[in-house]
């Protein structure tokens, strides 16, 4: 049935183009034989999850999530790649993921025993996490780490398919910690295969590391960049080529003309100083809308920007258009994306509200913004 709430007050268009686009770029700058896993936590960054793993499922290896409820939900929506949690999960839950062929991370030999004994007859497949630098999770890259994955190793019916840690500091311009991490990493499966240690697969390689370091090694981890945003500021946007995906947009329901002096939403942060056309707009911060844009972000209509006004409601925010004199009721007003030759990326919005892209994006995952896939 046709979902007669699309595009009626605030929604989220996602340009399935642009992801596959992004996802070719990363696979043209790896070596032969480099595997990719996407990962799709947070529900894929605010791009929805099951709709972006099955877009891909047919492109990736492996699909990485943060929690076994958003590796249920891809098994459920018939998604068949691997699928590894990239975090911690609670052994209550081993049972269920070996019923699903979900691999957690291991990174103690008590989480290790417990999944062993809830693999029944058959093995339950894991990956073992390193703590190269991070200082997150991840078994020690020492000699003490290695005697805890031979004692892994040595539990029945467990299959550990691959190793993998994180860069902390790859997408700086400095990367002598990320290069001290992925030297950290190398020895540490060095020495496991001089204890012959069958570990499968090598990861370190986040979205910064495909683009700054000679890293690949057996797995890559594609996110940020998957969804058309550079890692940060300070990575060679010239190695890849990305298309954001995602657009956020909303409605005008209401235009109205005020005159200087007056105040505009709580606590009348802005106070006209001159005749204003006022544009109220059908999504607040319960849309994803940082409340930092209040009086200081731009939103795009008609392909033109139109400054916000006084604070950010939770449901609604005003702007002016008195300088976009053919804006209407119904109007269609861009708040991320682009509109014509105009765009608001990301990291702009980011920038104005102190954060950084990955957090815009993952404040959308609510089930409040409807998706658009074109």
């Amino acid at each position: 049935m046709e979902n007669r709430f699309l595009k009626t007050r605030t929604w989220i268009e996602i340009d399935g183009a642009a992801l596959l686009h992004n996802h070719e770029q990363v696979k043209a700058c790896l070596p032969a034989g480099a595997k990719v896993m996407a990962v799709v936590k947070a529900d894929a960054y605010g791009h929805g999850a099951t709709a972006v793993a099955g877009l891909l499922a047919d492109r990736v290896d492996c699909f990485g999530v943060a929690s076994a409820w958003e590796a249920v939900e891809l098994r459920q929506n018939g998604i068949e790649n691997d699928i590894l949690i990239l975090g911690g999960t609670d052994r209550s839950l081993y049972p269920l993921l070996t019923e699903y062929d979900i691999m957690p991370s291991i990174f103690d030999y008590e989480s290790a025993k417990a999944l062993s004994e809830a693999a029944g007859s058959r093995s339950a497949g894991c990956f073992v996490a390193v703590d190269t630098g991070m200082t997150r999770i991840g078994v020690p890259d020492d000699e003490a780490g290695v005697a805890q994955v031979k004692a892994f190793a040595a539990l029945p019916m467990l299959e550990i398919r691959g190793i993998f840690s994180h860069f902390a500091r790859a997408d700086e311009a400095d990367k002598a910690s990320a290069i001290e991490q992925k030297e950290h990493f190398l020895r540490f499966a060095e020495r496991l295969d001089a204890e012959g240690i069958a570990y499968g697969c090598r990861s370190i390689s986040n979205s910064a590391g495909i683009m700054e370091l000679d890293a690949a090694f057996d797995m890559v981890r594609e996110g940020i960049v998957l969804y058309g945003v550079y890692p940060s500021s300070e990575v060679d946007t010239t190695r890849l080529t990305l298309r954001p995906a995602l657009s956020l947009r909303t409605r005008v329901e209401l235009v109205k003309t005020v005159p200087a002096g007056v105040g505009v939403s709580y606590g009348h942060l802005h106070v006209t100083e001159r005749e204003t056309r006022i544009a109220t707009l059908c999504a607040g911060y319960a849309d994803g809308v940082p409340r930092l844009l209040s009086d200081c972000g731009d939103v795009l209509i008609h392909g033109k920007r139109a400054p916000i006004l006084g604070r950010v409601c939770m449901d609604q925010m005003m702007v002016d258009v008195t300088d976009i004199p053919e804006v209407a009721v119904g109007d269609v007003a861009t708040i991320i994306g682009s509109d014509g030759d105009a765009a608001i990326p990301v990291d702009e919005v980011a920038a104005l509200a102190g954060t950084i892209p990955y957090e815009i994006l993952c404040s959308l995952s609510r089930p409040r913004l409807p998706r658009v896939y074109e």
